[in-house]
């Protein structure tokens, strides 16, 4: 009975992944609900829902409940870092405007990174919560890891313009008040 059972979740994946690929993420939503029903302890569907919840839908509330609760059973048992689930929880709580709880998510999501994008994002978002919350220097340390990384980032398709926004903030920082 678990064989078929884990087949059963495994097509279930397969579906949401192809919904998703076709544009269909309310679709996509739905068969990772039904995962997450047949299975409750699979953190990999609540990672994945998250993700749907975050980027297609900016539910950023249901998308932090969603990789949450991934946290708590463990999304490094199937393969996924810590690094970049800190980045999504950041994510979300940016969205929510929770700022500083976003850059202490983000913080930690540079811990361990290697991806030079991954880190060139986190730094950006980074630089964005200090902003609002009016920290010079915390934003200095953050636009010069974004453009620490601007190669990566550029080379894999970042946005030029904020590239050139993050240059001429940190010229005006450097310059003085």
């Amino acid at each position: 009975m678990s064989s078929s059972r884990n087949v059963s979740i495994e097509e279930l994946l397969r579906s949401a992944e192809e919904r998703e690929d076709s544009g269909d993420a309310l679709g996509a939503e739905a068969l990772l609900g039904r995962v997450i029903s047949l299975r409750p302890e699979f953190s990999l569907a609540w990672y994945r829902r998250g993700m749907l919840r975050l980027f297609e839908q900016a539910a950023f509330e249901e998308a932090l409940a969603d990789l949450s609760r991934a946290e708590e059973l463990g999304v490094d048992q199937v393969g996924i870092p810590g690094s970049q689930l800190h980045y999504l929880l950041g994510e979300c709580l940016f969205g929510l405007e929770r700022f500083e709880e976003a850059d202490a998510r983000l913080q930690r999501g540079l811990v361990g990174e290697q991806d030079e994008v991954l880190r060139a994002e986190i730094y950006y978002r980074r630089a964005e919560c200090a902003e609002v919350l009016a920290r010079p220097e915390a934003l200095r340390e953050a636009l010069t890891g974004f453009l620490a990384h601007k190669a990566a980032f550029l080379d894999s398709g970042g946005d030029e313009e904020q590239v050139q926004r993050a240059e001429t903030r940190l010229a005006a920082l450097s310059s003085g008040p």
